[in-house]
């Protein structure tokens, strides 16, 4: 054997590696297994490196780890934090004194919006233009905000994003009405750049006493409108005269207000979708007016007389009639609570017996409200030089504490969490918690600027009443009523466009 062959063999000393104790106990023949010395060598080295990047990466791990989104704020924290809110006094009996109690080093600086109607008479403008101007000027960190201006805002980059420091605090969203959060994702794009912690839906508050005294059965929660106004039908000729008694009635009593009711639940909206035109002249409008019409002619529902609305038409409840006993059911919001328990007596001082179920829902989406809104929806700017705070505060309006306290005081509007408004008065408030709110695409008025939410929806309601009346005296058509709608519709849509183009061209010339 040369020396060269001599050394290969050198290479292949074995060793015997005997797993005695584990074979042996089982009384089997152990086993010998026979090894490479270099090939043991070589796998040594490879775990010891194995080992040694395992450690790196665990350090470099440690250094690169994501940062929180934003740092903690202990109650020591310091800050100055710019609100947009109506009125100083009111934001601090709200919020601002319970949150200085909690971050007493926290500054508040309060922007009002009280100067937005002055400016927009002085500038021809509309409240949507000279909210974004005080925006714009002021710059708050805070902003309180509604649908519309929500929507623009997120759009254009200007709000900060809620997502990651929502999870980073664990910050619950379960808690919410069911759709609200969904409600308000839809504006971002699926990302979450608001909070609102109180909204407003309606229901169909009933007389109990009525039903069980007419020995009817009382209204459900999720009834569709066929079945309401079936149910309402069955109080007509009931009483004589003044003591005339009805099944139904809008919270109000007018003709145009039920209509649009009627027209919320199965998501109609008065413009296309482009929010361009007054789209009246459907299928859907038609089958409303007819609804409509044929419900006030058979006395199914009251009404208060079809006339033209002035702008001096003073609103009356129709919770008189309703305590009177002349009014079954009536189609209210939950601001009408404080109404009903401060006059829960009829006219002979007897206690009356009311109660509440969901409003009609469109029976193709029984489980979504055409009712439920927010008014305020509170957002973070998002250059705000101070995030940390600011979604503290933020997240405190929006917070569990902050839910139950509004809830021990309620003023009609009700806390967006779930769990701290159970009952009033020993009602269950069930029915304006169960169903979720529609999409904020699908609302009535979607589209329509605001400036036009006073002097044209007036023109446009009477309109709307005098087309009414004319279906309930004279027997016009509902698609006669539905292409009058449309076309008168679009002539004063056009008016009231042209008219603040002018407002505008004026101011600007001062």
């Amino acid at each position: 054997m040369n020396s060269e062959s001599a050394a290969v063999d050198a290479s292949w000393r074995p060793f015997l590696v005997l797993r005695h104790e584990e074979r042996h106990s089982k009384g089997e023949r152990p086993i010998y297994l026979l090894w490479n010395e270099r090939e043991e060598k070589e796998l040594r080295q490879k775990w010891k490196a194995a080992i040694l990047l395992l450690i790196v990466i665990t350090l470099l791990g440690g250094c690169f780890a994501e940062k929180p989104a934003l740092e903690e704020l202990g109650a020591d924290g310091e800050g100055k934090i710019k609100v947009l809110y109506y009125d100083e006094g009111y934001f601090y009996r709200e919020y601002g004194n319970t949150f200085n109690a909690k971050y007493p080093n926290i500054e508040f600086e309060v922007i009002t919006t009280l100067s937005i109607q002055k400016d927009m008479k002085e500038n021809g403008t509309t409240y949507e233009e000279e909210y974004l101007k005080l925006v714009e000027k002021h710059k708050p960190d805070v902003i309180m905000v509604g649908s519309a201006s929500f929507e623009k805002l997120a759009r254009e980059g200007k709000l900060y994003n809620l997502d990651p420091v929502i999870e980073q605090d664990s910050f619950d969203l379960d808690g919410y009405l069911p759709g609200l959060i969904d409600m308000l994702r839809e504006p971002g794009g699926g990302s979450l750049y608001g909070l609102a912690p109180n909204f407003n839906t309606s229901v169909v508050y009933y007389n109990a006493d009525l039903f069980r005294e007419h020995h009817i059965d009382p209204p459900r929660n999720q009834m569709s409108w066929t079945e309401l106004l079936e149910l309402s039908s069955r109080f007509a000729g009931l009483g004589s005269g003044d003591d005339r008694i009805y099944g139904l009635s809008d919270e109000y009593g007018f003709a145009d207000d039920l209509l649009f009711t009627l027209a919320r639940s199965s998501s109609l909206r008065v413009l296309d979708a482009k929010g361009e035109k007054i789209n009246f002249n459907t299928e859907s409008w038609k089958e409303a007016l007819e609804v409509t019409a044929n419900a006030i002619l058979g006395h199914t529902v009251y009404t208060v007389p079809l006339k033209p609305i002035g702008e001096g038409t003073i609103l009356h409840s129709q919770t008189e009639q309703f305590f009177q006993g002349k009014l079954a059911m009536m189609i209210g919001s939950s601001s009408l609570i404080g109404d009903l328990r401060n006059r829960s007596k009829d006219k002979n001082g007897t206690e009356v017996n009311w109660s509440f179920v969901t409003a009609p829902v469109d029976p193709a989406a029984p489980e979504e409200s055409g009712f439920a809104y927010v008014y305020d929806i509170y957002a973070i700017a998002a250059d705000s030089p101070n995030t940390r705070a600011t979604w503290e505060f933020v997240k405190y309006m929006n917070g569990p504490e902050m839910a139950k306290a509004k809830s021990r005081s309620f003023r009609g509007d009700l806390p967006t969490r779930v769990d701290y408004m159970k009952e009033v008065d020993g009602k269950s408030m069930e029915p304006f918690y169960m169903l979720r709110p529609k999409a904020l695409s699908a609302h009535l008025w979607r589209g329509l600027d605001r400036e036009f939410m006073s002097g044209f929806r007036t023109k446009f309601s009477n309109l709307v009443l005098k087309e009414l009346k004319e279906m309930v005296e004279n027997g016009k058509s509902a698609e006669e009523a539905a292409a009058a709608i449309e076309i008168e519709g679009n002539a004063l849509l056009k008016q009231a466009r042209e008219a603040v183009k002018a407002e505008k061209e004026k101011a600007g010339k001062k």
